[in-house]
């Protein structure tokens, strides 16, 4: 009787322990996803894992990830500066990728210094509705721009700016897309010049013996801005294609920063003359 009483607390030892542990070791990433694996190797740049009932080794980069839920119940912290890096919505779907497709992302636009986010929305209606007047020149297709701007909100994305604190790489499956265009728009006032100027008209009356003068003035204003360009185009991988800076000659309204765009977008890879 005792020895089955021995027997009993024994067991239930066992089990109260593997109550106390993972079922799995969990790997978190810095992106806010939880893998379900078994650790094989922990190297000082890499993390070598199986993903649960797979032979297979995976590599993932330390830099990715934020700590380890070993199934024993210890844990391990790596880089954890990546904490503080946007973090997809838990509940988001990633879309399917189209490496072959086009993204045209919303434009950051800063105006005399504070951010425009609508004005961003409307440079990247500007570049995919130009794009579209001759659709035949482009080598590529596009995703319309209200998709992306979704998918980009579902993720937590509601700004421009926003994007700076993700990988590009994570942007592009995010929209589901192997090509993204995006940029940032600068526009300062700088000032208004006016000018001045009249006439004088004069008309003769034979017959009455008279002489009329009518006189005539016109003032115009012109403002004019400091506008400056950054375009950029990335890969799926996060890799940049395209990097260039252009500043449009005379600009004399705050959007005419579309010039700039007409002539970046016609020397693409992507558009052909």
């Amino acid at each position: 009787m005792k020895l089955s009483i021995v027997t009993l607390v024994y067991f239930l030892g066992i089990v109260f322990q593997a109550n106390g542990q993972n079922a799995s070791d969990q790997i978190y990433l810095g992106n806010g996803e939880i893998v379900e694996a078994t650790v094989k190797k922990v190297e000082p740049n890499t993390i070598t894992f199986s993903y649960l009932g797979e032979n297979l080794e995976n590599i993932v980069e330390k830099t990715e990830v934020l700590k380890i839920v070993f199934k024993s119940g210890r844990e391990q912290a790596f880089n954890t500066s990546i904490s503080s890096k946007g973090v997809v919505s838990a509940d988001f779907e990633y879309p399917p990728m189209k490496s072959n497709e086009g993204a045209i992302l919303p434009f950051e636009f800063v105006f005399d210094g504070a951010v425009a986010p609508e004005e961003g929305f409307e440079a990247q209606e500007f570049y995919y509705n130009n794009l579209m007047r001759k659709p035949e020149r482009n080598t590529i297709a596009y995703q319309d721009p209200e998709v992306t701007r979704k998918r980009l909100r579902n993720a937590g994305i509601t700004e421009a700016n926003h994007m700076r604190d993700y990988e590009m790489e994570e942007i592009a499956k995010i929209v589901g897309a192997g090509i993204m265009v995006t940029g940032k728009i600068t526009v300062d006032y700088r000032s208004t010049t006016s000018s001045s100027s009249g006439s004088t008209t004069t008309k003769v009356d034979a017959k009455k013996k008279r002489v009329k003068s009518y006189s005539s003035d016109y003032s115009t204003s012109m403002d004019e801005f400091n506008t400056k360009v950054l375009f950029r185009i990335y890969d799926k991988g996060g890799n940049k294609i395209v990097d260039v800076k252009r500043v449009p000659f005379l600009a004399t309204t705050r959007d005419n920063y579309v010039t700039a765009l007409n002539y970046l977008m016609k020397r693409t890879p992507y558009y052909q003359k």
